[in-house]
């Protein structure tokens, strides 16, 4: 059939289902298929196109309310089956589905989901939720990349104020001792920054008094627990001798 003939054949189904008076056997129509689903896959189109038109008058007319059990959305599918298989005419399909949509009070009629939608909106629906879940998607990676890019030159920056550090107290150390002590004392940098080497000094008892104390005033009477440990530390070399 021509998708005209099937376009004349779905005006004259509808108007023959809604005449339809003899109620039982429009309820015992629907209650066949109801348990046969998989009857739908073996009808010509011819057959399945008015099976489905009289699926979802029936259920109006007679209130059945199946909801997601409706036969009519799983009759439907079989018809966008017979798209694919190019048995059908696409814009053909959909406007029956759309009808059906508008007709049944039904929302799983006729795409089998809660929303409602006939055909073009449902696909368009999911479309636009695809694309903004991939959107998403990406966004987030993009995000995720960006941070692993952060933390990467983080551990970067951090090797280099490590190497630049341990470079400098390096330096210190070839340098003579109260040389030392004075680029520590003129130091933008922060005493612990020196630690290291000022721990050397102080465990080998490479300063007299007055060194130990110049370097002790340096550091702040107040400061964390485990710089305040590391004060101490230092003040505990003289007792150990």
């Amino acid at each position: 059939m021509s998708t005209k003939e099937y376009r004349e054949l779905w005006k004259d189904s509808i108007c023959l289902c809604e005449m339809e008076s003899n109620k039982d056997e429009a309820i015992s129509f629907v209650m066949y298929y109801y348990d046969n689903y998989s009857l739908f896959d073996s009808m010509d189109d011819k057959k399945l196109l008015v099976t489905f038109i009289g699926l979802v008058i029936y259920e109006q007319k007679y209130h059945l309310k199946f909801g997601s059990t409706t036969p009519a959305s799983f009759c439907y599918r079989e018809l966008l089956k017979r798209v694919d298989l190019c048995s059908m005419d696409k814009d053909f399909v959909y406007d029956v589905g759309d009808w059906a949509a508008d007709y049944s009070d039904n929302d799983y009629v006729p795409m089998g989901n809660y929303h409602g939608f006939g055909p073009r909106q449902y696909f368009a629906f999911w479309n636009e939720y695809e694309s903004r879940v991939a959107s998403e998607k990406q966004a987030k990676e993009e995000r995720l990349e960006r941070k692993r890019a952060e933390g990467r030159a983080k551990v970067e920056a951090a090797k280099q104020s490590h190497f630049e550090r341990l470079n400098t107290i390096q330096q210190l150390r070839e340098k003579p001792l109260e040389d030392s002590i004075l680029i520590i004392e003129k130091s933008d940098k922060n005493v612990f920054y020196y630690y290291e080497l000022i721990e050397e000094w102080f465990k080998n008892n490479y300063l007299n008094e007055n060194q130990k104390k110049k370097i002790l005033s340096m550091f702040p009477t107040n400061s964390t627990r485990h710089n305040m440990r590391k004060i101490k530390v230092l003040e505990s070399y003289d007792i150990r001798r």
